[in-house]
């Protein structure tokens, strides 16, 4: 079903004037999937104001860049209560050059005007994904634990019609794979699912999706330990979105 009630447990922060930039330009896409929140540069960030940030807080976004250093350290800040709360932290850094700084956060994605929309649409997934609306959700954990990884990070996000084969879709997502650092743990991968309900007819779903995940862990050159959601939304676009996360 379609559901476009906020994830209360889910917040995200743009810090700094490039980070409530980046906040304000993402804004219609998140709007509608999480909390928001703005800290100017100049703004006390001390521990009962964090403390309220954070609040029923399960999933945290921080939007800034790194080479403002007041900025990075008002992340560093945040991150490490978040991670005191086991509050899931994720940095979307908007730095054109590589930050050599230690961030006290999960997970770093470098964002940029080429790969902002389908990074929004795969967090917007995992959001989904631990939420009570997803028919086949996962643990929040899990999540965790595959993001949360000191080494690097693949992941892809695509949409397709239904007309495209499962061959072609795995061969987009392939095509489409972005690497955080060079050295994976290649550990866990986790496959995120949207299907529109007019995809396919309800009792081919399992069906479909089952030969889908096959595919892809089939096309993998290591073998992982694999866990994935599915999501249905009432729509007319008739069409599945996947996402991938592989640590």
């Amino acid at each position: 079903m379609e559901h476009l009630e906020k994830i209360e447990s889910a917040k995200l922060i743009g810090i700094g004037d490039d980070g409530i930039k980046n906040l304000e330009s993402m804004y219609e896409s998140i709007k509608n999937h999480m909390g928001i929140e703005k800290i100017a540069i100049n703004q006390d960030v001390d521990k009962d104001f964090v403390r309220e940030l954070l609040d029923g807080v399960d999933v945290l976004f921080l939007t800034y860049n790194s080479e403002d250093k007041r900025a990075l350290q008002i992340v560093n800040a945040i991150g490490f209560m978040a991670d005191e709360r086991r509050v899931l932290s994720i940095g979307l850094d908007s730095a054109v050059k590589e930050n050599k700084d230690d961030v006290n956060i999960n997970r770093e994605f470098k964002i940029n005007k080429d790969n902002l929309d389908d990074l929004l649409s795969l967090l917007k997934m995992m959001l989904d994904a631990v939420s009570d609306y997803c028919m086949i959700n996962i643990d929040l954990t899990d999540l965790k634990e595959s993001l949360a990884s000191d080494k690097g990070l693949k992941y892809s996000y695509g949409e397709f019609d239904k007309n495209i084969s499962k061959e072609e879709i795995v061969k987009t997502l392939k095509e489409k794979t972005n690497q955080l650092n060079e050295e994976l743990t290649k550990k866990k991968e986790v496959i995120f699912v949207e299907v529109d309900s007019n995809y396919c007819e309800e009792d081919n779903i399992m069906v479909k999706l089952n030969e889908l995940l096959e595919s892809i862990q089939e096309n993998r050159e290591e073998t992982y330990e694999g866990i994935f959601s599915l999501y249905l939304r009432d729509s007319s676009e008739e069409k599945i979105k996947i996402g991938l996360i592989y640590n």
